[in-house]
């Protein structure tokens, strides 16, 4: 079965014609009907791309001494779109994938910051999603996630002016 990430953007391509309700109420349908971690199930949420989340996932067991940067690059090729996806990505895609992914990452983090400093983005709310998020998420049901995606989604829609 092809990796996770790989489906996420098969059906995100293949959806790209419906309107965006529609496209995003098929996309949680099929994220729920894999069985996908969090992260994977607000990706489409994210400025991450489905390489750069496997690239991230892989580099914090690199980090924690879990696997190598060979395996990390390994598990991070099932998240290609062009090429052969049976071959390992080099370890210069691989290190140009991660720095895109930290990148996306640190921007985000300054566009909230900009977002506050506006008086767009609330910072009490924002507080409380954190706390949230916090709380032991990874550890959750498939059902609890999906309703912890649509609290999360409601807090969201509350932060943003």
């Amino acid at each position: 079965m092809p990796n996770r990430c790989v489906l996420i953007n098969q059906v995100e391509v293949s959806l790209h014609f419906l309107e965006m309700p529609r496209r995003q109420a098929l996309i949680q349908f099929w994220l729920t009907a894999l069985d996908m971690s969090l992260p994977e199930r607000l990706l489409t949420e994210s400025s991450l791309t489905t390489r750069q989340l496997a690239s991230l996932t892989s580099y914090i067991r690199v980090a924690s001494g879990e696997i190598g940067l060979r395996d990390a690059a390994s598990i991070a090729s099932s998240g290609r779109i062009r090429g052969d996806p049976q071959k390992m990505l080099t370890l210069g895609s691989y290190y140009r994938t991660l720095t895109q992914a930290k990148t996306n990452v640190r921007k985000s983090l300054v566009t909230i910051l900009i977002g506050i400093q506006l008086g767009v983005v609330r910072p009490e709310e924002l507080r409380r999603l954190f706390e949230l998020v916090g709380t032991g998420v990874r550890e959750l049901s498939g059902e609890e996630q999906e309703r912890f995606v649509g609290i999360l989604q409601a807090l969201l829609d509350r932060i943003v002016l």
